[in-house]
């Protein structure tokens, strides 16, 4: 390859900034452990949050609790009045449950204090909305992401986890 050739392959059309594409093996890891995921909560120079918003909190990682025991528990959606978009039909589901939540608990990391509760949410938002899907849950992670504060955050993920489990519950419907 020519050297002009060579040089046009690490810029894109609309930049002249130089990048160079990794080989897998070359690629840096996704998560560092000390990296920014591993921050402490809150941060150096916050302030802390006021107390209403911590015990909201607080309520809210219970809650997170009690939804994760209920979600991973497969006879939870043996019971027809769940509505689960994981199970194919009754008794029948296409994923297992308590794998997937474990998965996901392992990415996300330990669940953040309500003394974060902006962390907290963004966890919650994220171990409730899990990819792939159970479909027990409303979607609230792009909600929560566009949120204006920690309040609201906490707010929304507090609601759709109330009505996740009266629906994993069997007491009302999700939709």
């Amino acid at each position: 390859m020519p050297a002009a050739a060579a040089e046009a392959a690490h810029h894109t059309e609309w930049s002249l900034t130089p990048f160079e594409v990794l080989a897998d093996a070359d690629e840096a890891p996704l998560y560092e452990p000390g990296g920014v995921c591993d921050a402490a909560w809150p941060a150096e120079g916050d302030s802390p949050p006021p107390a209403s918003l911590v015990e909201a909190a607080a309520r809210l990682s219970a809650d997170l609790e009690a939804w994760r025991r209920l979600a991973a528990e497969r006879s939870t959606y043996d019971d027809p009045a769940v509505t689960a978009g994981a199970r194919a039909r009754r008794g029948d589901l296409r994923l297992d449950p308590a794998l997937l939540l474990a998965r996901v608990c392992r990415d996300l990391g330990p669940k953040p204090p309500p003394e974060a509760p902006t962390a907290l949410a963004l966890w919650g938002g994220a171990l409730i909305n899990p990819l792939p899907s159970l479909g027990v849950s409303t979607e609230v992670r792009g909600a929560v992401l566009e949120a204006q504060g920690a309040a609201e955050r906490v707010a929304l993920v507090q609601r759709a986890v109330s009505r996740s489990i009266a629906n994993l519950e069997g007491r009302r419907p999700l939709f």
